[in-house]
């Protein structure tokens, strides 16, 4: 770009000269001709004076002696003087002798000068003196001077200062202009167009003339300065391209790495336009990336689902202008498909290049949903009938029990159990079972009202909670007779099972509520307590409880809650009955039996406490105790030299201790903790539990095994599939059950029944213990066969610990006597 020439410094500054040195000039030349001005004033007087001095003889005898001629010439020789405008020549009573005055020139050009300079334009006066020592005058000689034409040559001197000020200035301006423009303007100017062929976006190599670059004037200092910001502008350059490829990588791996999170990645204006998104995003509305980047997603959002996109609108609205972050943890978007996804969103303020805008994520947990209302469908729903499961049960009737008591009304509650449904299972399979538990749950379904609920508590039991029944409470047993006898009546439907017809039945305890008890534990045991009152009249009954069902129940609730206080306070103790080998007559072991020492009512009898264990799920706690405790008192006789090599304690397990995810481990860490041998321990088990899950009961027993512990079959020949399952379950001993030794002797069939017992277990190869052996005559008969140990009364009944080490000292003091030791 050319600088114009009155924009050039070199001008700039001559005219800046010009400006300076004119007004100097000016200042000076004032100077000089006020100066030439006062020496004007001065020079007129003085030559004033001398005229009038000259004259002043030949006016005073004109005067005096009244000489007009003489008056005459003195004046017009006065006149003479160009300067002089008027003179006048008079006595001293003022009586003009002669005077004469010259026109002044009204055309003079320099008169306005004159008038400006010359304010007061006073006459010169001379009086006139005969005798000098006598101060009176006797006339006057009086001048006037024509200030235009005595200031002439003061004027013309002062044309020739200003107009020589003049040319002396401009010829300044011009020297000083070359000056400026040859040393600064025109080196500046070379500089300028040499930075102007410089490409700003690739200054390499550019740099000032080294002739410029070297110089020690101010111009060298600016050419490096210049040189010096090239290399920072190229180095700048090379930075922002190698910034500016960084950020572009940086950019795509971003983009793809956003590309590559499973979850929508987004930025959305005001107006809800798209500013950048991820491949997420584009998958789900089934459109290109580059398609949707620009697109409003309200407008793309109102063609699929219009209350949406204004849920959308107002998020983004709230995020701008609270300028906060908004996690919104559970909505809903729909695809273009149709598809209902849920997602959870976090929206936050963001600046993208000066845009006010809105960063979005949004992750599908449509699956994670689906799986909480599969848990929550887990949770509260039975997965085989799909009806409503004890925990939802609980709820429902809490809420009706209260309804009702809010409202003044009356309920009921059935317990159904199935009748013999355990045979199903033994003889067609668990598969079969659950449809027959299908089946009978579509029953109860159909034979209620929708307000009704229908739940299964587990296995067998099923429960109908029957709410809004009138406030009599004759009506309402009434309908509830009617609905149980309904529910009866769907269950005994046949169904086909493997080509043939089934009919189920079940048992029904009724409890109503509020009226009998207002607590939901309550009304469960009532309803509980009728149902097995039922099975007692004969199965495929109903029964309302009644009050002295109550007294039962409570009883048994006050004896649970004195339990949970025994296992706190060690109120269990343990006695033993002793195992004598059937040939030697020698104690073998003992079997463990526990007992309850209550504080009040003494010894408490097993038969009362033990199923109120089982019922109430206490039977683990005590089971471990028991084990535990039995271990603790072999160590103890270990220690005390009485325990022999090959002896063993004997331990029933219940099956809900049995069916315990941690019984196998809980036996082990009592032995480990003990140091006891596995071998000395030897728990015993019932039919019940081998038949509630065969291959469970199979899996821990080889495990019990495996580590050396005896596994005993309590009871045998009692139950309904001994035989059956005897040749698969790992067992080492078989105890023949009382009812069968007592009329041994006297009966043919328990002794047919003894007899079988014994064959099988010796082709079986398992030991066998008789059990209730009171008689000499049941020892005898069990001599003469291949039974190994016996117990009963004949020898000890059941003995605390303290006693049981009496026998075994005395047994080994028999033993020191013999010389056996």
């Amino acid at each position: 770009m050319q600088v114009a020439f009155q924009h050039k410094i070199s001008t700039r500054l001559a005219k800046l000269t010009v400006a300076i040195a004119f007004v100097v000039g000016i200042f000076l030349s004032s100077i000089q001709i006020y100066l030439d001005y006062q020496d004007q004033g001065y020079s007129l007087d003085s030559s004033i004076d001398q005229m009038l001095t000259v004259s002043l003889g030949s006016a005073t005898r004109s005067v005096h002696t009244l000489d007009t001629n003489l008056a005459e010439e003195v004046v017009n020789g006065l006149m003479h003087y160009p300067f002089i405008q008027r003179i006048r020549l008079a006595d001293d009573l003022g009586a003009e002798l002669y005077s004469v005055e010259r026109p002044s020139d009204a055309q003079s050009s320099t008169l306005w000068l004159t008038e400006w300079l010359v304010t007061e334009n006073k006459p010169y006066i001379k009086k006139l003196f005969i005798d000098p020592n006598n101060p009176s005058s006797f006339g006057l000689l009086e001048l006037k001077v024509d200030w235009d034409q005595a200031l002439q040559p003061f004027y013309s001197r002062l044309i020739n200062t200003l107009a020589g000020g003049v040319i002396r200035n401009f010829i300044l301006a011009l020297c000083l202009f070359y000056l400026f423009y040859s040393l600064l303007a025109a080196p500046m100017n070379k500089m300028a167009d040499r930075l102007r062929r410089v490409d700003s976006s690739h200054p390499e190599g550019t740099r000032m003339a080294p002739e410029w670059a070297e110089r020690s004037d101010e111009l060298g200092a600016i050419a490096k300065a210049i040189n010096q910001f090239l290399e920072t502008v190229e180095g700048n350059i090379l930075r922002r391209d190698l910034a500016e490829n960084q950020l572009a990588e940086s950019v795509r791996q971003t983009r793809q790495i956003i590309d590559n999170v499973p979850h929508m990645v987004f930025a959305r204006d005001r107006d809800g336009n798209f500013l950048f998104l991820n491949q997420s995003v584009s998958f789900f509305y089934k459109l290109p990336v580059d398609e949707l980047e620009g697109t409003c997603h309200y407008h793309l959002h109102d063609s699929i689902q219009p209350g949406e996109a204004n849920e959308i609108r107002e998020a983004d609205l709230k995020v701008l202008e609270d300028g906060e972050p908004l996690f919104i943890p559970d909505h809903s978007y729909t695809d273009s498909t149709g598809r209902l996804h849920y997602f959870q969103t976090s929206l936050v303020p963001f600046t993208y290049f000066g845009v006010n805008a809105v960063l979005g994520v949004a992750v599908d947990i449509t699956e994670r949903k689906l799986a909480e209302e599969k848990v929550i469908e887990l949770a509260f729903y039975d997965g085989l009938t799909g009806l409503p499961n004890r925990n939802l049960l609980l709820d429902r009737l809490d809420l009706e029990m209260k309804r009702a008591e809010r409202h003044d009304t009356l309920g009921a509650l059935l317990f159904i159990d199935l009748d013999n449904f355990k045979a199903v299972n033994d003889s067609f399979g668990h598969s079969v079972g659950d449809e027959v538990l299908q089946h009978v749950a579509a029953q109860l379904q159909a034979g209620v009202r929708a307000v009704d609920t229908v739940a299964r508590l587990g296995g067998d039991e099923f429960l109908v909670i029957i709410p809004d029944l009138p406030a009599d409470i004759n009506a309402a047993r009434e309908v509830s007779k009617q609905v149980a006898e309904i529910l009866s009546h769907n269950i005994a439907k046949p169904l086909s099972i493997k080509g043939s017809e089934w009919s189920a039945s079940a048992s029904i305890g009724i409890a109503m509520y509020p009226v009998e008890c207002n607590s939901v534990s309550e009304i469960l045991r009532y309803a509980d307590t009728a149902m097995y009152e039922a099975k007692k009249q004969g199965r495929s009954q109903f029964v309302f409880f009644e009050s002295d069902m109550a007294s039962r129940v409570e009883q048994a609730y006050s004896l649970e809650n004195e339990l949970r206080h025994a296992v706190n306070r060690n109120e269990f103790f343990l006695v033993l009955q002793p195992q004598l080998s059937v040939q030697s007559n020698q104690i073998k072991g003992a079997e463990v039996l526990i007992r309850w020492r209550h504080p009040e009512r003494g010894v408490v009898p097993p038969f009362e406490f033990i199923p109120i264990l089982e019922s109430s799920g206490l039977i683990q706690e005590v089971g471990r105790w028991l084990i535990r405790e039995s271990c603790e008192l072999i160590k103890e006789w270990q220690l005390k030299g009485l325990w022999e090599e090959g002896a063993w304690l004997s331990v029933n397990v219940s099956p809900n201790q049995f069916y315990d995810l941690n019984f196998v481990s809980d036996v082990l860490t009592a032995l480990k903790y003990t140091g006891v041998a596995p071998e000395s321990l030897e728990l015993e088990i019932t039919e019940g539990i081998v038949i509630g899950d065969v291959d469970s009961t199979i899996g821990k027993l080889d495990e019990l095994r495996s580590h050396g512990i005896r596994i005993a079959m309590d009871d045998f020949g009692t139950g309904y599939s001994s035989l059956s399952y005897l040749k698969k379950i790992p067992l080492d001993v078989l105890k023949i059950d009382q009812s069968f030794v007592r009329d041994l002797t006297t009966d043919k069939t328990d002794r047919a029944i003894v007899d079988t017992i014994l064959s099988m277990s010796d082709f079986l190869d398992l030991e066998v213990v008789a059990e209730g052996v009171e008689t000499q005559e049941h020892h005898d008969f069990f001599k003469q066969t291949r039974c190994h140990r016996y117990q009963g009364y004949l020898y000890s009944p059941p003995v605390e610990s303290s006693r049981f080490e009496q026998f075994l000292t005395e047994k080994l003091a028999n033993k020191v006597e013999a010389g056996q030791v």
